[in-house]
């Protein structure tokens, strides 16, 4: 369940008591947040969903509550074999957030043809990457980052029938979350830097309470 030998992860400093406390309310915020928040989002399909909806949604809640979970569980573990364990479950569930925000957005996308061909090539791409990082830990972890940022970027493709179909706000809001997952990698590289997991794990909850908010805007105007 350990790294590589050699792996560089293996000779990152070591995290003060204070980053260690940031690390862990930013966490706190982030899952406390969700709470509330997805049982909002739940009230509104209730109301203005259906079925597919509501089914969309838990997915896309599955995937927030495995990343925000398993991430707070990594970073908040001493080094450990179960530490390298769940550093492979917090990066395999990255992927499944990135899948389950597309699910709960293509789920108001009118056209179903296009919803679910980029549907399939998010989720073919995921599990791929999941897969990955369960059972080749800590190889190709640069790759990987490659990877997730050109899957939350792929719907650009159809950014056109998306601006037809859905809220401008939708739009923005989705747009800005994905500048601020895009820039908090900045951080995230940034190793020498003091907060930098705090710091990157705040823009990683920016951006996904910027994508919430766009998708609930977005519930009822699909098709």
């Amino acid at each position: 369940m350990s790294l590589p030998e050699h792996h560089p992860r293996l000779f990152k400093r070591a995290y003060s008591p204070a980053e260690l406390i940031a690390d862990g309310f930013v966490h706190a915020v982030a899952i406390v947040g969700g709470l509330i928040a997805f049982a909002v989002l739940f009230v509104r399909v209730v109301s203005q969903g259906g079925v597919a909806d509501a089914f969309a949604m838990a997915v896309y809640a599955a995937g927030f509550f495995l990343l925000f979970g398993f991430s707070c569980a990594y970073n908040m573990t001493p080094p450990s074999h179960a530490k390298w364990l769940l550093r492979r479950l917090d990066h395999a569930s990255i992927y499944l957030m990135i899948s389950g925000t597309y699910t709960a957005l293509l789920s108001q996308l009118p056209d179903r043809p296009l919803a679910w061909t980029l549907a399939a090539v998010v989720w073919t791409v995921s599990l791929g990457g999941v897969a990955m990082k369960l059972l080749l830990p800590g190889r190709f972890d640069r790759a990987a980052i490659f990877i997730y940022l050109a899957l939350g970027w792929v719907a650009i493709v159809a950014v056109k029938q998306l601006n037809a179909a859905l809220p401008a706000q939708t739009l923005i809001l989705i747009l800005i979350g994905g500048l601020f997952y895009s820039v908090g990698v900045l951080f995230y590289r940034w190793e020498s830097l003091k907060f930098q997991n705090a710091i990157w794990h705040g823009f990683v909850t920016v951006a996904a309470g910027c994508q919430y908010a766009g998708i609930v805007l977005a519930i009822g105007h699909g098709g």
